[in-house]
């Protein structure tokens, strides 16, 4: 009886470490699976690629919740500090980010691919008219025609010459527009996404952009004797536009479409740009001052921006000074007059769109240069001696009846 009593009990005691055994793997098996599917769960939005495998772990995610959710108190102990809600809230937050982060990806993408296409438009547009410009030079450098059908075809020249740098113009506003809104990690997700994108999708920008700027250099370093100052002006302003917009995304299009020589294509870019920089701001002055030359007219010597608005204050006020001193005539007022239509039907009118657009001169300068050109009218401008001669004959004759009442 005893021997039966103590077996029953030595079974009793197994099956109890067995059960509390059997618990204990279970427990140890939760944690694991949790734990492990928790895991694949992190890794799986980190490395999701579109807003639908986004959605799909999403709903992963509920699953994993709602499979464990009996398990709770368990995981909580498991998982401290930690606990089920918290891990499943951060997994939730990890997916909403990733989502946003895709959506703004697939935007951009979106964008890029419409870029692409516009800029394939350019592309042909302005190779065509790059070849019009080409054979109207041509035709200008071989002509045998009268004087008048000559000047045709330089007028046609310069208006095909207008339109390609508007084509340009519009070219680098698309891509300002396209990459201005772009921060630095959504660049670097492109980036990592769309090595092979340049090849895939539509042109390289930074094959278009540098087929621009050597096409430019070209023309500024052909010696162009049919350009005339309005042209170099505009080609200035197309210059500065362009360097402006790709000191803001050159950085950004290189990581995107340069591959593996972002470094490269930055800089070479950025010395061609310079190149281009200094040869558009020389033949703009070179030509400027040319134009003012055959004018008559000797402002002094500038080459840029600060000494052209220097030789122009320093020209009005020894003007201004000058008509003081000496006795106004109407010759005075002709050298005035002959300012003035430079002044106002040149560089206001004529030009007034690239001086203000180039910064050629600004607009305070500008204003300055009204107002000074306003004292020199008034110190120039010729007055009529009438008016004096007839008071002081006036004069005469009072103090003539004085003298004669006097006597009487």
């Amino acid at each position: 009886m005893k021997r039966l009593i103590s077996s029953t009990y030595i079974a009793v005691i197994l099956l109890f470490s067995t059960v509390l055994a059997v618990a204990q793997t279970s427990d140890y098996q939760v944690k694991k699976n949790y734990e492990e599917s928790y895991m694949e769960l992190k890794t799986a939005i980190r490395d999701a690629m579109t807003v639908n495998q986004i959605d799909s772990l999403t709903k992963e995610i509920s699953t994993l919740k709602y499979r464990n959710e009996e398990h709770q108190e368990l995981l909580d102990d498991a998982l401290y500090p930690e606990t089920l809600e918290s891990s499943i809230a951060n997994l939730q937050q990890s997916a909403r980010n990733s989502e946003h982060k895709l959506l703004v990806i697939e935007d951009q993408n979106e964008r890029l691919d419409r870029l692409s296409n516009e800029l394939s438009n350019y592309k042909s547009e302005i190779a065509n008219l790059n070849n019009r410009s080409d054979s109207l030079r041509n035709a200008i450098l071989d002509s045998e025609k009268s004087e008048s059908d000559l000047s045709e075809l330089v007028k046609r020249y310069r208006n095909s010459m207008q339109k390609r740098d508007e084509f340009v113009l519009n070219m680098i506003d698309s891509l300002f527009i396209t990459y201005k809104d772009m921060n630095g990690e959504t660049m670097a997700e492109l980036s990592n996404q769309n090595q092979p994108r340049s090849i895939q999708i539509g042109d390289n920008p930074l094959k278009v952009i540098e087929s621009v700027i050597d096409e430019n250099l070209q023309i500024l370093k052909s010696n162009d004797e049919t350009l005339q100052t309005k042209d170099y002006l505009r080609m200035y302003v197309v210059q500065n536009r362009f360097n402006e917009v790709w000191d803001r995304i050159g950085n950004d299009l290189a990581t995107i479409y340069g591959e593996n020589n972002s470094q490269q294509w930055k800089s070479r870019i950025n010395n061609k740009l310079t190149d281009w920089k200094a040869s558009a701001s020389k033949n703009m002055w070179a030509s400027m001052d040319k134009y003012i030359e055959q004018n008559g007219l000797d402002i002094g010597a500038f080459d840029n921006n600060k000494s052209f608005y220097a030789a122009i204050e320093s020209f009005i006020n020894n003007e201004t000074d000058a008509s003081q001193e000496k006795m106004v005539t109407k010759e005075n007022y002709k050298d005035f007059e002959t300012f003035y239509n430079f002044w106002n039907g040149k560089i206001k009118n004529d030009w007034g769109q690239f001086v203000q657009e180039g910064q050629v001169l600004t607009m305070s300068q500008i204003s300055t240069i009204d107002t000074e050109m306003m004292n020199w009218r008034d110190e120039a401008k010729p007055r009529s001696f009438v008016i004096p001669i007839l008071f002081g004959l006036s004069l005469l004759t009072i103090v003539g009846l004085i003298i004669v009442l006097a006597r009487r």
